[in-house]
């Protein structure tokens, strides 16, 4: 309540989080930033669906909401492969 600039620092939240999730979900974001770029699209662009190709599929599940919510995904669709890349991408339909 009040000013922000007169509120407590916030307490940590108890999570730890896991440094792999991080790393593998920052790799996922960087391949569908790329696939927007050559789609010739904006990264604002909503994605109705992505498959996405990478060695820590279990790591990318944990943070899906948090992929889907940065990189504007209806959906994404996990694969498991030797190294991380996005397979591809499905624009949604765009509003008139």
């Amino acid at each position: 309540e009040g000013s922000v600039h007169h509120a407590e620092w916030p307490e940590p939240a108890g999570s730890s989080g896991d440094p792999a999730v991080l790393s593998a979900v920052g790799e996922a974001l960087v391949g569908i930033r790329r696939a927007k770029t050559e789609a010739k699209v904006s990264q604002k662009t909503v994605v109705a669906v992505a498959t996405v190709a990478s060695p820590h599929t279990a790591a990318l599940r944990l943070a899906e909401g948090d992929l889907k919510a940065v990189g504007r995904i209806e959906t994404i669709v996990f694969e498991d492969a030797e190294t991380t890349a996005v397979t591809g991408i499905e624009l949604a339909p765009q509003e008139a």
